[in-house]
């Protein structure tokens, strides 16, 4: 060192002595003041990026839970969907014969909740043998009996048979027309039987515009699964007599129970 020459060392004691604080005290408040600057500018430092592997496996984690959702809500959408398509079905008993009947085939209010005994009655659509449609006039008029002798085939052919008149004549659907004697009980009336005996169809139907007030003015019985089968149709259709039967007679296999 120079002679003469003042020196001088400095310590952190000389600050908090210049500041007139205790020594001990400027030098804790120093570090505090560092610590706090070192925290506020780690804060501020934006978030490390994740590593790829990591991102891919949260969006592969977001896109499972996504589609989760949708599958959870598709399904309790067409659950709910299904139970307000499902008809309600009355119990029914026709003998010893039990059914399950679609409400909406009856015509019944949608809250009668009664149990059918003893008959049914089915309001169809026709062609498509579903609920009749209020727009639409075709349609067939069923209902659903115990078994009574007078029904039965050869029966009513029996019955018909002393009424009728010589004349023959063919209709389209396979079927032949005879008509009923003046001052008989079915004068007005023909009869249109399937051939060769009339087993498979007889139906009864008035003649053309004698009866203007009813849309089904035919009617055809016949016997399925242990109970009669009456049918009141549309004229119309008559042709279509193997559909109309095979048809019906499916509605009511369905409702077996």
């Amino acid at each position: 060192m120079t002679e003469g020459a003042d020196v001088t060392a400095y310590h952190p004691q000389d600050l908090a002595a210049d500041e007139g604080l205790p020594s001990h005290q400027g030098v804790h408040a120093h570090h505090a003041a560092g610590l706090a600057s070192m925290v506020r500018s780690r804060l501020k430092r934006p978030p490390p990026p994740l590593p790829r592997a990591d991102a891919a496996l949260l969006k592969a984690a977001c896109a499972i839970m996504l589609a989760g959702a949708l599958a959870m809500g598709m399904a309790l959408y067409l659950t709910t969907r299904h139970d307000e398509n499902e008809p309600v079905a009355q119990p029914a008993r026709i003998g010893t014969i039990a059914l399950m009947v679609p409400q909406n085939l009856t015509g019944a209010e949608a809250d009668d909740s009664s149990r059918l005994v003893g008959m049914v009655r089915l309001r169809l659509d026709w062609p498509s043998l579903g609920p009749a449609q209020p727009q639409n006039r075709q349609r067939l008029l069923v209902t659903l009996s115990p078994q009574d002798k007078v029904n039965e085939p050869q029966t009513q052919l029996s019955v018909y048979a002393r009424f009728l008149t010589p004349t023959v004549w063919s209709n389209p659907g396979g079927l032949v027309v005879r008509g009923f004697r003046k001052g008989s009980p079915y004068e007005g009336d023909e009869l249109y039987v399937s051939v060769p005996d009339g087993r498979g169809f007889a139906a009864r139907c008035p003649l053309d515009n004698a009866r203007p007030d009813l849309d089904e003015p035919c009617r055809v019985t016949f016997r399925h699964r242990g109970m009669d089968v009456n049918i009141r149709f549309p004229r119309a259709i008559i042709a279509d007599w193997e559909l109309m039967l095979g048809g019906v007679r499916h509605t009511i296999d369905g409702m077996m129970r």
